[in-house]
């Protein structure tokens, strides 16, 4: 349906010659993308505020999507898939994080092990993604950057004894990214670079 939509948007852009027909194919793929992304992200918020959890979603989302761009990690066939995982497991993550909370020890020894994943994969060169030797390793350097950035943000945040369910949306925003790298190596979802 999403599909549909967007070819007949871009269609509608190359007659009235917004777009050349060269380009159809790749807008088209954008439209698709920014449509599904925004599917689900909005469908995140609606649970955040239905859980009254609306704020928490936005520290995990923001630390979630930010590392999950740069580290990739499994990717589901198709949209109504990833969909569905992710609805499936936000709401798993809701239940899951007030109970790590009151075993901090727990959740701060998986997120030490989640940092540790992350800095010694960088990123899962996915098959859709297909880099280069060259933006794998820039991916890779952003990734760690970027894990480390998060971690100090979240130890930060634990010297200044800030509310603990902020710290744990966060921390398992970078559990579920390592784990994601971690389940796409195992299923062999990745390309090697030669």
């Amino acid at each position: 349906m999403i599909e549909k939509m967007a070819l007949k948007v871009v269609n509608q852009m190359e007659m009235q010659k917004i777009i050349s027909k060269s380009n159809c194919e790749y807008y088209e793929y954008a439209l698709i993308g920014m449509v599904e992304q925004a599917i689900t992200v909005g469908t995140m918020l609606l649970l955040g505020l239905l859980f009254r959890q609306f704020l928490h979603t936005v520290c995990f989302m923001v630390f979630f999507l930010s590392l999950r761009k740069r580290t990739g990690g499994f990717h589901a066939n198709k949209f109504w898939q990833c969909y569905l995982g992710t609805v499936i497991f936000y709401i798993a993550i809701m239940q899951i994080v007030p109970v790590l909370c009151r075993k901090p020890t727990v959740m701060y020894g998986l997120l030490f092990l989640a940092t540790l994943i992350i800095c010694i994969m960088g990123t899962i060169n996915h098959p859709n993604m297909d880099m280069s030797k060259s933006e794998l390793r820039e991916s890779k350097k952003a990734a760690r950057l970027l894990i480390l950035m998060e971690v100090m943000i979240i130890a930060a945040l634990i010297y200044l004894k800030a509310g603990l369910l902020y710290i744990g949306y966060m921390s398992v925003a970078i559990i579920l990214c390592a784990f994601l790298m971690c389940l796409a190596k195992i299923i062999k979802q990745e390309v090697c670079v030669k």
